[in-house]
């Protein structure tokens, strides 16, 4: 059985697609994937884009289903938010794919709903639009079966590509713990070969010894977190996710701990387009973490 689930972000315009869409939703979830699109959540305080963006980047593949419509127009740009979310898959290097009407499949879905089938206010926009689909990775479509064909053939090639990442079922995932062990264990060993080899001084983290970090970090107190006391248990807890740079929204209570580590010069961050700070281990961090899960396992 494959363990690896991929997520797929579905855009379309919406009130001439629905039956479209649905089939794509049905195709998706029978190739064994996950589907997703606006239309499955609910609005929330960021603007439209904003959160249509962070799908997009939480997706592993971008799905575009173009017919005969261009799509509400996004006032700033003057393009529609279909366009606007295809452009932003393809400056992120999303993999993806379109599946793209026939001019029998246009004719088929004129005579059901008649002019809504078509683009009435920004025709030229549409084509050019249509141009730029086509001039990457896309399929034709006629009727609801193409799509589905379309969906499976497409999904069954991103499958084997090793950097999608996907979903895994928890009780499949890698058990990271003998792993972080062994990493520790090695860690201590290496660190005692070479005080023995060249009577080395005494290793020093943002300029304090490990065990005045240590302190330090046990004399802050964490009330943001519950079940953790200090900023030592928060740090010890954080430290794969940190390893690994973790996004954290700025109105989230995780940032005052995770700016508390930052000025113990544990971590650093950045600002990301989303109201986010991405933060990450600095290289004293990371060795105080690695001498930190070292001295937890000795016994």
């Amino acid at each position: 059985m494959r363990e690896k689930k991929l997520q797929v972000f579905v855009s379309s315009t919406y009130t001439d697609l629905i039956e479209e869409r649905q089939a794509a939703v049905e195709a998706i979830l029978s190739s064994g994937n996950i589907p997703a699109g606006m239309e499955l959540f609910a609005a929330g305080d960021e603007s439209q884009m904003t959160v249509i963006k962070r799908w997009i980047d939480e997706s592993d593949v971008y799905l575009l289903i173009l017919a005969g419509r261009y799509g509400s127009i996004e006032k700033k740009s003057g393009k529609s938010y279909t366009q606007l979310e295809y452009e932003y898959a393809l400056e992120q290097k999303k993999p993806l794919f379109a599946v793209v009407i026939t001019d029998k499949g246009l004719n088929s879905k004129i005579k059901k709903l008649k002019k809504d089938a078509l683009e009435q206010e920004a025709p030229q926009k549409l084509k050019e639009f249509q141009q730029m689909v086509l001039s990457n990775v896309s399929k034709f479509w006629e009727d609801k079966k193409d799509i589905k064909i379309a969906i499976h053939e497409t999904l069954a090639d991103f499958e084997y590509r090793k950097e999608l990442i996907g979903w895994v079922r928890a009780d499949k995932a890698i058990d990271a713990g003998p792993l972080a062990e062994q990493i520790a264990a090695l860690v201590k060993e290496n660190n005692e070969l070479r005080a023995r080899v060249d009577n080395s001084p005494i290793l020093t983290y943002a300029g304090l010894t490990y065990n005045e970090l240590k302190k330090l970090l046990e004399k802050e107190r964490i009330t943001e977190v519950e079940g953790v006391e200090n900023l030592l248990e928060f740090f010890l807890n954080e430290g794969e996710r940190l390893s690994q740079n973790v996004g954290v929204s700025k109105k989230s209570f995780l940032v005052t701990p995770y700016m508390k580590l930052a000025k113990f010069k544990l971590t650093n961050y950045r600002e990301t387009d989303y109201e986010y700070l991405r933060f990450g281990l600095t290289s004293d961090g990371h060795n105080f973490y690695l001498k930190v899960l070292a001295s937890e396992s000795l016994p």
